[in-house]
């Protein structure tokens, strides 16, 4: 198995992910500055399936990029993009919870299955998470186990962090912004080998723009 052993450049990228506090460029037009909880959100009806002018702004980021990346493939919007939240990330209480923009799909030509979201800051741990005696931390969003085949984190020029895992089954990748917030997707084959390769998947995530979530929590 290969996987990148970038524990400290991983805390490094953390800390100043997480280090600012306020809301970055993207929503500097919000009338009061917002508060970015570090350590996750409180639950907010507003955040629990709800569906409006921003989560379709995402829902219409994803269809462009998958027409411009698998433009040959037809795809079957099983669930249309909503706000949703990540419950019991600290393994013992409801809240706090992670807030993302969540929208899945099927590939008609492959069978396949796919999970797309982006995510606020807040309860997010960069990178990926070496999972150890079976013990899930899940404020990352990414996990290698020794089922995988491989496991792997790059940070561009920028402070991106772009990482994936897979076993050949499956592929899951994520992008993290220096601002804090995250782009992230699973993708899966039921029948047959996967036809996408993580390359294809990380290239997926890069294509998603953060900034609906950004718009939706300066407007909440």
């Amino acid at each position: 198995m290969s996987a990148l052993k970038s524990t400290a450049k991983r805390t490094a990228v953390a800390a100043l992910a997480m280090a600012a506090v306020f809301l970055p460029a993207t929503a500097a037009s919000a009338e009061g500055k917002k508060e970015i909880p570090k350590k996750g959100w409180e639950y907010s009806a507003d955040w629990d399936f709800v569906r409006d002018e921003y989560t379709e702004s995402f829902q219409a980021d994803v269809e462009e990029a998958l027409e411009s990346q698998f433009g040959d493939w037809t795809f079957d919007n099983s669930l249309e993009a909503v706000r949703l939240q990540n419950y019991y990330i600290d393994g013992e209480n409801e809240t706090p919870v992670q807030r993302k923009f969540r929208a899945d799909f099927w590939v008609e030509e492959t069978g396949e299955g796919f999970e797309t979201a982006i995510y606020l800051p807040g309860g997010l741990e960069p990178g990926i998470q070496e999972v150890e005696d079976s013990e899930f931390d899940m404020h990352y969003l990414l996990h290698c186990t020794e089922n995988d085949t491989e496991c792997e984190s790059t940070e561009l020029e920028d402070g991106t962090v772009v990482a994936y895992t897979t076993d050949g089954t499956y592929v899951e990748a994520a992008a993290f912004y220096p601002d804090g917030s995250a782009s992230w997707s699973w993708w899966g084959a039921f029948e047959g080998p996967l036809q996408v390769t993580p390359e294809d998947v990380t290239a997926l995530v890069l294509d998603l723009d953060t900034e609906p979530v950004w718009h939706a929590l300066e407007n909440d």
